[in-house]
């Protein structure tokens, strides 16, 4: 799988967290926040296809995403 790298400004709060996060537990800031890219990306996928799907009605957005949302849920339930 290829990779692509992305440029992120933090602010000096989220840096400083940031920081203090590495030196509690020697994680980077960039492994937290790709684990965390990882973690949303069915989130992501459904609003994707909501947004396909829809096209030009905000409203009908939603209600996709709600739907496929629930879906993946279940999905992992059952």
């Amino acid at each position: 799988m290829s990779t692509q790298t992305v440029e992120i400004k933090l602010g000096a709060e989220a840096r400083e967290l940031f920081e203090a996060y590495e030196r509690h537990t020697r994680v980077t800031a960039e492994v937290y926040i790709g684990e965390l890219v990882d973690k949303t990306l069915p989130t992501l996928r459904a609003m994707v296809e909501a947004f396909d799907e829809c096209q030009d009605d905000p409203e009908a957005v939603m209600e996709v995403f709600g739907r496929k949302m629930g879906e993946m849920m279940l999905r992992r339930v059952g």
